[in-house]
C-alpha cells in the first residue's frame, strides 16, 4: 500500500540514516513475499478498497509485522494503514472486514470525504514541530481506551470530522493520516522513528526541508 507518495516515507528513512553515514537499505513486500519479522523499522502506506483487502488478508497469512511489533520494531502507519492495523474498518459499500488487531482502533465510512491540508500539535513526547501533512480518506476512525491520538487537529479532519485528534500511538506503532509523504515534511517524526533504533543521531541541516515545510504551513494558514 503506498497511495499519495506513502512509499517516500521508507526512502526519507533509509536517506536520514545514509546522511550520517549508516548503512540502510529498503526492503519491498508484495502480495508475493511472506512478511519478515526481522526488519529494523515497518512502514505502511494508504491504499484504495480493493488492495486494503489483500493487504489485511496478506498480514493476517503472514504475521512477521505483528511479531516484529510485539519486540519493539517501529511502525509507521499511514491513511488505510491505520485501518488494517485495527480491529476492524467498514468497506464505502458497507463491508466490515476484521483487521490485525495491533491498534485499538475501529473505522467506519463518513458521510463526507475529508480532502486538504492537515496540521495538528503533536501529543507524543518527543515531538514538538507541528505535524503537517495532507489527507484523503473517507473512512473514519474512532480510537480505544488503548491506543492514544498522535496529535491534536490544528486545521484538517484527522481521524474523524470534529473529533479533533489524528492518529493513534499504542506501542511501537505510530498511525496518522497525513500523506505527503509524511516524513518528508516532518523529519522529527522520521528521527523520532529512527532514534528508537539506532539511539542518538547528529541534527541533520537541510534548508530545503525546512523551506517545504514552512510552504505548507503557510498554505495551511496556520
Amino acid at each position: 500500500m503506498g497511495t499519495y507518495g506513502d512509499g517516500g516515507n521508507a526512502t526519507v528513512l533509509r536517506q536520514r540514516l545514509r546522511m550520517r553515514g549508516i548503512d540502510a537499505e529498503t526492503v519491498e513486500i508484495t502480495l508475493a513475499d511472506a512478511v519478515p519479522e526481522s526488519l529494523d523499522i515497518y512502514t505502511l502506506g494508504g491504499a484504495e478498497d480493493y488492495a486494503q483487502r489483500l493487504a489485511t488478508r496478506h498480514l493476517v497469512k503472514h504475521p512477521g509485522l505483528q511479531r516484529a511489533a510485539a519486540r519493539g520494531a517501529p511502525v509507521l502507519a499511514i491513511c488505510a494503514a491505520i485501518q488494517v492495523l485495527g480491529h476492524w474498518y467498514e468497506t464505502s459499500a458497507g463491508e466490515r472486514v476484521d483487521g490485525v488487531g495491533l491498534l485499538d482502533v475501529t473505522t467506519s465510512p463518513q458521510a463526507k470525504r475529508s480532502i486538504g491540508e492537515l496540521v495538528s500539535t503533536p501529543l507524543l513526547d518527543g515531538l514538538t514541530a507541528p505535524l503537517t501533512g495532507f489527507e484523503n480518506h473517507r473512512g473514519g476512525t474512532v480510537l480505544g481506551a488503548a491506543a492514544a491520538p498522535l496529535g491534536a487537529v490544528k486545521k484538517g479532519a484527522g481521524n474523524r470530522a470534529g473529533d479533533g485528534f489524528d492518529g493513534a500511538v499504542q506501542g511501537s506503532v505510530i498511525a496518522t493520516y497525513m500523506h505527503g509523504p509524511c516524513l518528508a515534511r516532518n523529519p522529527e517524526l522520521a528521527d523520532l522513528l529512527l532514534r528508537r533504533v539506532v539511539g542518538e543521531l547528529p541534527p541533520l541541516e537541510l534548508s530545503e526541508v525546512d523551506l517545504l515545510r514552512r510552504e505548507r504551513l503557510r498554505a495551511a494558514r496556520v
